[in-house]
Order: C-alpha cells, then sequence, then structure tokens
C-alpha cells in the first residue's frame, strides 16, 4: 500500500436527504406487499482473510443478503467478525480481542456483562488460521450522516485493518462525501505516517486527520480556515472533522445483529436501574433482561408487539410488576376465557419472536441487521409469514438485512418475491457457503427476473428430495 505523496484532489458527491428516525410500523400484509425500493445507504461489502474458515473471502452485499450452506461452513464467522470489529473500535483499544469479565449481580444490577460487549470468542489464536499470524477484516458501505447538523448528507466509506498477535499493524480507507473526500493509510506503528487533508468550501477550510496505531484510527490534528476566521466557523469545522473521523466506527456501529440463541426462560425478571434499551448483549440471560425493560418502559412497543404476535401466532404479550424492580411476563388470548398464562409456557416460536420483532424496531432507518436463524423453532407458515414481514421492513424503513438462514420456506418468499416483481433480482445476493478440507468456499449464486437460481440450490433440498426418493420406494414395496 502506498500512502499518497500529497492531499488528494476534492472529490464531490450530491447530498441525498434521508431521515434518521426509530419510528417502525410492525404491518405485516397477508398476501401481496408493493414493489419495494431499497435505500441507498447500506453495507456493500465485506472481507474477510485468515479469519477463521475464511482464508480470503469476499461478500458482496445487497439489500436483502443470504447466507445459504451447510454448518461449520463459516456462515456465522461473518458477523462474529463485524462484531468483533464493531467491539474494537467503540471501545477504542489498540488490541482486537480483548478479556470480558463477568460483572457482581443484584436485584438492582442483573445483568452479568457491560452493555459494550456483544461477542466473545476467546483469543487471537482462536481466530485466526493456523499458522498464519495476521488476520484482515474489509468493510465498505453507505450510510447517512449520523448528525444532520454536518451536513454530510450520504456519504461512502471504506476501510481495512490488518491485526497481527492480537494487534493493530497497519489499516487504510476512504472517505467520500458532497463536501470532498480523502485516503488514509498507516502502514505500521512504526512506520512515518503522514496527514490527510479534507479541504472544504462552506464553511471555508481544511481539516488534517492523522492515523493513529489503534482502532481510534482517526483523529483531528489541524483545522484550518482563511480570514476571517471566526470562533463559529472553528466550531464548524471543528464539529465536521470530528464526524468525519467517527466515520468507521460509525459504520460499523450501523450492524445490528439478531442472534440465533434467544427466547425467555424464566417466568419474570428483575427490573435494572438504568432502563437501557440496548439488546446486543453477549449473553441470552442479558438479553432477555434488556428487552423485558423495553417492553415495560414503552407502552407503545409493548402494545405493538402484542399486536403482531397475536397476528403471527394468536397470542398477545402483557407483563405485571411483582414488587418495584420485578416483572412477570404473560401470554394473552381473547379467544380463551381462562386470562393470562405464563409467557415461558407458551410455544418455543412464541418464546423467541420478541427477541426477532423489538430488535427491528429498534434499529433506525438506513442501517443494517444481521439476522441469524429466523426460522428457529417456528411453523413453515409463521416462517414465510416473518420472511414478508422482514421484506416490507426493509422496503417502509429503509433497512438492510444479512440473513443467514438453513430454511427452504425463507429462501421461497424471497425467490418468489423476485419472480412475482416484488423485489428487484439485483437487490438480493444470495451466498452459498461450503466447507472444503477446512476451508470456506463462498460462492454468489445468480437470480434471474423469474426468482430462479442459476445451476440450482446446490445440497439446499437435496436431503428433502433424498427422503421423498426414499419414502416413494417404500410405498411402491407394499
Amino acid at each position: 500500500m502506498r500512502l499518497p505523496a500529497k492531499p488528494r484532489a476534492e472529490i464531490k458527491f450530491d447530498s441525498l436527504h434521508m431521515p434518521h428516525s426509530t419510528n417502525f410500523s410492525f404491518h405485516l400484509p397477508r398476501k401481496n406487499y408493493p414493489l419495494l425500493r431499497y435505500n441507498h445507504a447500506m453495507l456493500k461489502s465485506v472481507r474477510l482473510k485468515n479469519f477463521k474458515l475464511h482464508e480470503d473471502t469476499l461478500i458482496e452485499a445487497a439489500p436483502i443478503t443470504v447466507f445459504i450452506g451447510p454448518n461449520n461452513s463459516g456462515k456465522s464467522s461473518v458477523f462474529q467478525a463485524l462484531l468483533a470489529l464493531r467491539q474494537a473500535l467503540s471501545q477504542q483499544r489498540s488490541t482486537f480481542l480483548g478479556p470480558v469479565g463477568r460483572l457482581d449481580t443484584s436485584p438492582t444490577n442483573p445483568f452479568m456483562y457491560v452493555a459494550s460487549e456483544s461477542v466473545n470468542i476467546g483469543e487471537f489464536s482462536d481466530v485466526v488460521r493456523g499458522g498464519r499470524g495476521t488476520l484482515s477484516i474489509s468493510v465498505s458501505g453507505d450510510l447517512q450522516s449520523p448528525r444532520p447538523v454536518t451536513q454530510l448528507g450520504r456519504v461512502q466509506a471504506s476501510l481495512e485493518v490488518r491485526i497481527g498477535d492480537n494487534t493493530l499493524t497497519d489499516h487504510e480507507g476512504e472517505f467520500r462525501a458532497h463536501i470532498g473526500g480523502f485516503k488514509w493509510g498507516l502502514l505500521g506503528p512504526t512506520e512515518r505516517s503522514e496527514g490527510f487533508r479534507l479541504s472544504i468550501q462552506a464553511p471555508p477550510g481544511s481539516i488534517i486527520f492523522y492515523p493513529l496505531a489503534d482502532f481510534r484510527l482517526l483523529q483531528i490534528t489541524t483545522v484550518e480556515a482563511p480570514p476571517p476566521n471566526t470562533p463559529e466557523i472553528q466550531r464548524r469545522l471543528t464539529e465536521i472533522g470530528s464526524t468525519v473521523a467517527g466515520v468507521p466506527a460509525q459504520l460499523l456501529n450501523s450492524l445490528h445483529h439478531v442472534f440465533a440463541l434467544r427466547g425467555f426462560e424464566e417466568w419474570g425478571y428483575p427490573l435494572p436501574q438504568e432502563r437501557a434499551q440496548q439488546l446486543e448483549r453477549l449473553c441470552l440471560p442479558d438479553r432477555a433482561v434488556a428487552l423485558v425493560t423495553t417492553i415495560a418502559s414503552n407502552a407503545r412497543f409493548k402494545k405493538e408487539l402484542s399486536d403482531r404476535l397475536s397476528e403471527l401466532l394468536k397470542i398477545g404479550i402483557d407483563i405485571e410488576y411483582v414488587g418495584s424492580n420485578r416483572v412477570k411476563i404473560f401470554a394473552t388470548e381473547e379467544k380463551r376465557g381462562d386470562g393470562q398464562r405464563l409467557f415461558i409456557n407458551e410455544g418455543t416460536g412464541a418464546n423467541q419472536l420478541p427477541f426477532i420483532l423489538i430488535p427491528i424496531a429498534l434499529t433506525p432507518k438506513n442501517e443494517t441487521i444481521l439476522l441469524s436463524e429466523p426460522e428457529v423453532h417456528l411453523h413453515p407458515k409463521g416462517q414465510c409469514e416473518l420472511t414478508r414481514m422482514l421484506l416490507t421492513v426493509a422496503k417502509k424503513e429503509n433497512i438492510q438485512f444479512f440473513i443467514e438462514t438453513h430454511s427452504e420456506h425463507v429462501l421461497h418468499v424471497i425467490l418468489n418475491a423476485v419472480g412475482r416483481g416484488d423485489l428487484a433480482k439485483d437487490d438480493v445476493a444470495l451466498h452459498y457457503f461450503e466447507n472444503v478440507e477446512g476451508a470456506a468456499q463462498v460462492k454468489r449464486l445468480g437470480i434471474n427476473e423469474h426468482g430462479q437460481v442459476d445451476g440450482g440450490l446446490p445440497g439446499f433440498f437435496d436431503q428433502s428430495l433424498a427422503e421423498l426418493t426414499e419414502y416413494l420406494g417404500a410405498l411402491r414395496k407394499h
């Protein structure tokens, strides 16, 4: 990688107005849904080198990105790499994977881990491919300016970090917006690196950034403005610079993981002193506490969640306070006369759905949900209804979905939407994962306008066809 000898020329882009909002509609259509139009602010690509099974894997993303393939083929590793990188950037440390410590719990502070911890995948030697000293993670995407006052509009960003012996060794990236753009690079902690200049016209001035040898990646070193250099111009330039320096972290913070392991395991939960709506926590008990806190502190969420559960599974959800810091979770059903029942005594499908619906409701527009196995514990009809809802949310709330699935029903709904013309074929990226002699091989499968997969789906329906053939053979014997 070569560092630029002098600042790059200014690059201009049109600003896009895409309001940042957490408003959410749970509308679930029964049959057809309108033509899906997607946002431009989303993850574009992910590349992993020497991370677990991935020797060199490139994931090209789309508004609906689907991972299929056998177990132990590297699908979940993509999510883990993104979460681990996000965690390192948010904690602004020099190491990639840090120690995760348990907290002392109490009735008023029941969380076992701090809110910033969402992944614990061991030590560096556990994730780097055997015999390789360095791994790298690359991400590119578009995002809406996290602070509208800076008027950055649509931002295009990319970054690559290289990590050796659990330490950031070098990184590079690019920033582009309508105000201008630049590339940065750090060859290594011991190498001399130059500053990188972003020149803007309104307010007039330049901002000099310097690459860091830790997961902060960038910091402002100088703000320059021609006369008259007023305090207000200095403040605006500094604000823009702070926002630009935070773009790498913002790109990763726009990803929200919905874990495969989910569900209520107790009849009720304690309420923490702080009513935080942080659902992406390290372990299931902490996620359950955070979710119950969200329901208890937001009557609108509780009602909408209850209504959508009723549409999907014919039951609602309610809570009852037990003392000052604990709640029971109940299932409700209008047709039955036996009143409320503990939610933990409902089916496992009902138990895990709130852990999908509430995180989606809390995800701002123009951001991305990493959804692991939405089909878990759901009847095939429920899988189809839930997938239709996800497609509607993607269109209505400008939310991108990465979906890791083993379900034929989830995939059928997506492909059928393409076949009906409700979803453009280019808005779906279907990736097939396979473990070949201990290395992940990932292939993007082509989809035509009829929703058909070029060359078929390798290994996806083979088991069903084999069982059907065996069953028909048994019938012929009789």
